[in-house]
């Protein structure tokens, strides 16, 4: 009886196996949209977002109420208009972004269907959407995320072009392709040419590459920008007595062009932190995770194959994935200022190497892939691990079904580990368990423990329940951009030399350093209401997370009152 329901169990399983995947996927992704948004860059991103929406003029760009110019505008307009939609939360920030990443695995999945099996192309939409890059980007949402969904409908679309000649798709790809470039600046349009004309040169299709039409879709992508080209033209170059970033009268259409992206390969921005040409190498290994292992042979073979075409393995049919992936990595690794997201745009190119390695060219068995095999499995099971350490040594969970919950999971990566005895499924199944089971407990267990310690979203909301209005508080002396968000409005900050004049009643958000000024220096009459510890949660050290020596690395941050101003001291 037993066998017979566990087979049931197994073939409805096996029949599902895609929905239930990308469902499980999906739903990371919407939980992930209620989480709190992660101070310094979402929260500032989010802030301007929601100044925007209030805004007569969304063509400007503006940072409580000063001129903004590093990232081109498309994030905040998506999300300006949402939040007027449906008003100012979480999810409506994050939900553009989303929308379009699940855009991306779709047009990854189409791109890949051009070329590859029904098999590979799937394959390679749940590696792209289970990687660790693409469920940070639905959490800590920037830029990267719109620019790589946009981009890779771009390339859909190019390849569709190419392949069946209609109009409309060469005017859908010049949308994305414009949707790239203000979601993120002209390096969108340099990682297409990359990917597309790196391809056809590699196929030598000089049909493709000498075509008038491209013409006509440059033309298309310029006008499109249009919109975003006269705001920086009116907001920055029509006024040279601006002083923004260190940048003594910019053009803002010089720096989206240039400055922004280039500049920070050749050094014309004085952004820099000469984190080393092997930076990327080493992000990668974290964050294109449960997949990395898969795709560094997938990418060795690649380059083999383009060599050695006779080489006894299935054939490659297209270019345009290694093109793209290899010449943006190379670009992006000379840069003088790297972050580790400026990577994950390319993770749509590194999963269709991965899949159609998995899926075509995969030799169950050679000795070196038993081998690479196992430290797959092991990994996986690391995955489980961690969150068990999690439990023991860092946020222990304060409901009984959290252990509960991560107890079923890993009896499901059991489970499949013995009952799919088919390659490649085994390995791509057990590998996408292991990783939404970890992900799911990030989004519903460790991301709302550590987000505790964001002391400035935390008040914001108190702020909310406090019903302050006007100029009842300020902050001083630092920047904290989640609190004008999730106070839903902008919170003024104070120089010290005015800290003697706010009434009586006013409060002040500060930290140690501003409170022993406040209190002792100048001796005036505050009193210390609440206090709050302050991590910056999206720098995660083992001494923070480590709930014994956790104190340790805590700051404090102050909400302290005014009274009667009569009653200073030292005045």
């Amino acid at each position: 009886m037993k066998t017979m329901i566990s087979g049931r169990i197994s073939n409805w399983l096996a029949k599902y196996k895609y929905p239930l995947s990308f469902i499980s996927i999906g739903l990371i992704y919407f939980l992930n949209l209620f989480i709190d948004i992660m101070e310094i860059d979402a929260a500032q991103y989010a802030s301007i977002a929601r100044e925007m929406m209030s805004s007569p003029n969304i063509l400007q760009v503006y940072e409580r109420g000063v001129d903004y110019l590093d990232k081109p505008p498309l994030l905040f307009w998506l999300s300006a208009a949402t939040m007027k939609l449906f008003g100012v939360a979480d999810y409506t920030f994050k939900l553009p972004a989303v929308l379009i990443i699940i855009l991306g695995i779709y047009s990854t999945y189409r791109f890949s269907l051009l070329y590859y099996s029904k098999t590979t192309a799937i394959t390679a939409a749940l590696m792209l959407g289970s990687s660790q890059a693409f469920f940070l980007m639905t959490n800590d949402v920037r830029m990267d995320g719109i620019l790589t969904g946009l981009m890779m409908f771009s390339l859909w679309q190019l390849n569709a072009y190419i392949n069946q000649a209609r109009f409309l798709n060469l005017i859908l790809a010049a949308i994305g392709s414009a949707g790239a470039l203000m979601a993120k600046g002209p390096l969108a349009l340099v990682i297409i040419a990359f990917a597309f004309g790196g391809g056809l040169l590699l196929n030598r299709d000089w049909k493709n590459i000498f075509k008038t039409s491209w013409i006509v879709y440059l033309l298309m992508v310029l006008i499109l920008l249009l919109p975003m080209l006269y705001g920086l033209y009116t907001q920055f170059d029509l006024h040279p007595e601006k002083y923004v970033y260190g940048l003594q009268g910019p053009s803002g259409v010089k720096f989206f062009f240039w400055t922004q992206s280039f500049g920070r390969i050749t050094g014309d921005l004085y952004w820099s932190n000469d984190l080393g040409y092997f930076f990327f190498f080493h992000s990668i290994l974290w964050d294109f995770q449960p997949w990395v292992l898969l795709f560094i042979p997938a990418l060795l073979l690649s380059f083999a194959k383009m060599i050695y075409p006779k080489l006894p393995s299935a054939a490659i049919p297209e270019w345009m994935s290694l093109s793209g992936f290899v010449l943006s990595f190379a670009s992006l690794s000379l840069s003088h200022y790297k972050l580790p997201h400026y990577i994950f745009t390319l993770f749509p190119f590194a999963a269709i190497i991965t899949a159609n390695f998995v899926i075509n060219n995969f030799n169950y068995k050679a000795l070196w892939i038993r081998l690479w095999l196992k430290i797959q499995y092991v990994l996986l099971f690391a995955f489980f691990a961690l969150l068990l350490i999690s439990f023991i040594f860092f946020f222990p969970p304060q409901n009984f079904w959290i252990p509960l919950l991560l107890g079923t999971l890993f009896l499901v990566f059991i489970f499949s580990l013995f009952k799919i005895k088919s390659m490649p499924n085994r390995l791509i199944y057990n590998t996408l368990i292991a990783s939404i089971s970890f992900n799911l407990l990030l989004s519903i267990y460790f991301y709302p423990s550590i987000l505790k310690y964001q002391s400035s979203s935390v008040l914001g909301k108190e702020i909310l329940q406090m019903k302050l209005q006007g100029e009842e508080l300020y902050v001083f002396p630092f920047y904290a951009p989640a609190l004008d968000f999730y106070a839903n409005e902008r919170i003024p900050y104070i120089e010290r030399r005015d800290l003697h004049t706010l009434k009586q009643g006013t409060y002040v958000f500060t930290d140690l350093s501003g409170k022993n000024l406040i209190l002792e220096t100048k001796q005036l009459n505050y009193k210390i209401i609440r206090d709050y510890d302050q991590y910056p949660v999206t720098i995660l050290t083992m001494p923070f997370l480590n709930k014994e020596t956790r104190k340790e690395k805590l700051t404090k941050r102050y909400l302290i009152q005014r009274g009667d101003p009569k009653e200073d001291k030292g005045q």
